[in-house]
């Protein structure tokens, strides 16, 4: 059987990149059954419901309410499109929930691979955007020997034994039947739950916490 594709809502208050973002997506194979200029508006209206992910832009100076309406909607999966000012923030409030952080500029296939995977229930954090939310305590737990930071997802932990082995990415997605672009986002996921700065920083955290064999 097919698997019926994502149903995603897109939130910003510009209708041109609603528009672009609506071609990206559902040319990436996605569905795009709602779009509006803020999150409060399409929960009002009950055009969240049955979705699984939804695209937010992060407007200059707009976090503030970007977030206040993220927390007021426990549910929601959010992928946000940055890079915010202040990106530390958005880990230290979506702690324990799905989600998601690109570029603006990420090509159609990173977004839809994000989406997909905070609507599969996984952090999606582009590469290039982790070191950004570095400062969040809530994520970064790189003190705490004792293991009692963020908890890994099992197919982060999956990722993580593979690194820890050395296998490089692309191994990893072809043992793991994912996409690269998939693994990238785990991997940094990872580093930033295990406040490590290097793959092999992350294998020893991982080691020394009992999360791989040794």
């Amino acid at each position: 059987m097919t698997e019926r594709a994502k149903r995603l809502a897109i939130v910003s208050p510009y209708p041109a990149l609603r528009a672009g973002l609506r071609a990206l997506l559902t040319a990436e194979g996605l569905d795009v059954v709602a779009e509006g200029g803020a999150l409060a508006d399409l929960a009002e209206d009950g055009r969240l419901q049955g979705v699984d992910a939804v695209v937010v832009d992060l407007p200059a100076g707009g976090l503030d309410v970007v977030l206040e309406g993220v927390e007021q909607l426990p549910t929601l999966r959010p992928v946000f499109l940055g890079p915010a000012a202040e990106g530390e923030r958005l880990a230290a409030a979506l702690s324990g929930r799905p989600w998601g952080y690109v570029r603006r500029e990420a090509s159609a296939a990173v977004l839809a691979e994000a989406a997909r995977a905070v609507a599969d229930g996984l952090v999606a954090v582009e590469p290039s955007l982790a070191g950004t939310l570095a400062p969040a305590p809530p994520v970064l737990r790189a003190g705490d020997a004792e293991g009692g930071g963020e908890e890994l997802t099992t197919r982060e932990r999956e990722v993580l034994e593979l690194v820890a082995a050395g296998l490089a990415n692309k191994q990893i997605a072809q043992r793991l039947r994912i996409s690269e672009h998939t693994v990238k986002f785990h991997v940094a996921a990872i580093l930033a739950k295990l406040g490590a700065q290097s793959r092999t920083e992350a294998g020893y955290v991982a080691a020394r916490r009992g999360l791989v064999a040794l």
